[in-house]
């Protein structure tokens, strides 16, 4: 009873009046998102569709990148005003593999330009995390959320 008293833990007490979080987000960061979204599929398909040809010591490199990929995702989307930092990172560590390897693990053998568009898409997801952390972050104390 002493630590129950000392520390209260909130109870919702009707379930009908609690109000529960329901961010609206604005069109263009959805679209946006969805995408980003569409392309971590992408990525995670090719580790796993080609596991055993990108090697032992390579997966975790790809890992690494998939790691950074989610983490910076999920920044933008909680809103974090410098979440344009580890999309920064995800961007570097990608445009290293691309130097180290000479291309995605493999990618350009089954298409002759995959890195010049994975370097697109690099460069254009910077841009837009920028974009959204700086315009939209910035401008509203509910960060992405629509009124």
């Amino acid at each position: 009873a002493d630590v129950e008293k000392k520390y209260p833990v909130f109870k919702i007490e009707n379930v009908f009046d609690f109000e529960k979080y329901d961010t609206k987000y604005t069109t263009p960061f959805l679209v946006w998102t969805w995408m980003q979204l569409i392309s971590l599929l992408l990525f995670v398909s090719y580790l796993f569709g080609n596991i055993a040809s990108i090697g032992w010591p390579q997966i975790f490199v790809y890992g690494g990148f998939l790691f950074l990929f989610v983490y910076a995702l999920t920044e933008l989307m909680d809103g974090q005003r410098f979440a344009f930092v580890w999309e920064a990172m995800k961007v570097t560590m990608g445009a290293i593999i691309l130097m180290y390897y000479g291309d995605w693990f493999g990618l350009d053998h089954f298409f002759s330009g995959a890195s010049y568009v994975i370097m697109a898409y690099l460069v254009l997801s910077l841009t837009m995390s920028i974009w959204f952390s700086v315009h939209q972050l910035g401008n509203s104390s509910k960060n992405l959320a629509v009124g």
